[in-house]
């Protein structure tokens, strides 16, 4: 199992992110982390990037907590964070001193791919400042890719050409889980799909079962959520 969460619990302070949650991540598989504004889905991601720690459970990464493991996982949380200084170019040499698994060659086919422009990210727009850091982010040779609403707040153009690259990257050793709100958009992507609601477990399904029952993902989020 590539990654695991067993009978997790978050809170912070008196208010409760995740209750009780157990959930496994196998290799090569692309799931898709659903639900409204306040589900707990950046807390489960945070939790598995080691960004924060279970007030009660265990998470693990490859068998181990996941800050053992950062060098095999790549997080990609919602906030712009990007230096405004920095070039495309700039993005290249920081990702190789940082990380050995940065592929120099796939960064470069994906600016391409992704028609980012030679500037440096202050004058970017916000889908083509999204777009730089998923390429920053899909050109690492990672087991686990953890997206926390890459397609908010962007254009439907660059929505487009961020999934197609997300596909186009993914590899059979890796697992991808990413939560969006761009349920429709994002649909044809998901192997399987994982619904919260106010930090509880309310559905795991495969998405080609609930297909072959004649269901779409966004029919059954707006089933089970709304």
């Amino acid at each position: 199992m590539l990654a695991m969460l067993d009978d997790v619990t978050k809170l912070y302070g008196r208010s409760c992110g995740l209750s009780n949650l157990t959930l496994d991540i196998p290799e090569g598989q692309v799931v898709g982390l659903l639900g409204l504004n306040g589900s707990g889905k950046s807390t489960l991601l945070k939790l598995l990037a080691g960004l924060l720690l279970p007030t009660r459970g265990r998470v693990s990464v490859l068998g181990a907590p996941p800050r053992r493991n950062r060098a095999k996982l790549v997080f990609l949380g919602e906030t712009d964070a990007v230096y405004r200084w920095i070039s495309p170019a700039d993005a290249e040499r920081l990702m190789t001193g940082l990380y050995p698994d940065f592929r120099p060659q796939r960064y470069r086919a994906l600016l391409d791919s992704l028609q980012i422009p030679n500037r440096r990210a202050g004058a970017m727009s916000k889908g083509e400042r999204a777009r730089l850091r998923l390429a920053m982010a899909l050109a690492r040779e990672a087991l686990l890719y953890i997206f926390d609403e890459p397609l908010g707040g962007i254009d439907l153009v660059s929505r487009e050409r961020i999934l197609q690259s997300i596909v186009g990257q993914w590899r059979a050793d890796a697992s991808i889980i990413l939560s969006t709100h761009a349920v429709a958009e994002a649909e044809g992507l998901f192997e399987r799909v994982v619904f919260l609601r106010r930090g509880v477990l309310v559905l795991d399904a495969l998405a080609e079962e609930l297909r072959e029952r004649g269901e779409s993902v966004k029919s059954t989020f707006l089933e089970v959520l709304g």
